[in-house]
C-alpha cells in the first residue's frame, strides 16, 4: 500500500529548479540594435514631461529591452520607474518580481546576507504596492 511513498525520486524526472534562459546570447547586430533602442527609448523619456501614462509604458519597453540585453540591474530601474508613474499589475509588476527573485539567488548563491535582505525587502515592498492596488479596486 505504502511501497512507493519513501522512494528516492529519479533525478531526471525531477523539474529544473533553474528557469532557462530564453535568450542565450544575442549576435553583434541584435546587440547593437538593443543598444539603440535603449538610447532611443531613453531620449523619449527625458522629451516626455507631462504624461505619466506615456513614461509609463516607455520605461517598460525599455526595461523589457535591457532584459534581452542581460542588464537586469538597468532593467529593475527601468521598471521601478514605470511602477512609480502608474502602479499596476502587468509587465512591470512581473518583470520586477522575476528579477528580484533572480538577484536575490545570485546573492544567496554569494552567501551574502546583505544583498538577499536587500532583494527581501524589495519584494516586500512589491507586495505591498500589490496589496495597495488591491484595495483602491475595492474601494477600501
Amino acid at each position: 500500500m505504502f511501497g512507493g511513498l519513501f522512494k528516492k525520486k529519479d533525478p531526471q524526472k525531477q523539474p529544473s529548479a533553474v528557469p532557462k534562459e530564453v535568450n542565450q546570447s544575442l549576435s553583434t547586430t541584435e546587440a547593437a540594435a538593443l543598444t539603440e533602442k535603449v538610447a532611443a527609448l531613453t531620449a523619449q523619456i527625458e522629451q516626455i514631461t507631462d504624461d505619466k501614462d506615456k513614461r509609463h509604458l516607455l520605461y517598460n519597453q525599455l526595461g523589457a529591452t535591457q532584459v534581452k540585453l542581460g542588464n537586469d540591474l538597468e532593467a529593475i530601474a527601468a521598471y521601478e520607474a514605470s511602477v512609480k508613474y502608474k502602479e499596476e499589475f502587468g509587465d512591470a509588476y512581473n518583470a520586477l518580481l522575476n528579477l528580484y527573485e533572480t538577484q536575490r539567488k545570485q546573492a544567496a548563491k554569494a552567501k551574502n546576507d546583505d544583498d538577499i535582505q536587500k532583494w527581501v525587502t524589495k519584494t516586500d515592498a512589491l507586495l505591498d504596492m500589490s496589496k495597495r492596488v488591491m484595495r483602491s479596486g475595492f474601494g477600501y
